[in-house]
């Protein structure tokens, strides 16, 4: 049974470590989940975990493309530079 405790209260300290430490939400979203992580330990902390991923995934992503679906082309589409 300790073993479990000390597995949440581990687990708990890692996300929202995690959690404080990305850019991808504002001050009230990130109280807000550390409560929820806090007050419902598995559910918020997976909740949390699973949004971090998709918010970090959404932000950092490196697609390859030229620019299209991001707005940023490089201007040399086709093989001729502007």
């Amino acid at each position: 049974m300790m073993f479990f405790v000390l597995l949440l209260i581990s687990a708990n300290t890692y996300t929202s470590y995690r959690m404080f430490k990305s850019d991808g939400y504002e001050t009230l979203q990130k109280v807000f989940q550390f409560v929820m992580i806090w007050c419902i330990p598995f559910i918020g902390m997976f909740m949390v975990l699973f949004f971090l991923n998709d918010v970090y995934s959404s932000t950092t992503g490196y697609s390859g493309n030229s620019g299209a679906e991001t707005g940023y082309d490089d201007g040399c589409s086709g093989g001729s530079c502007d």
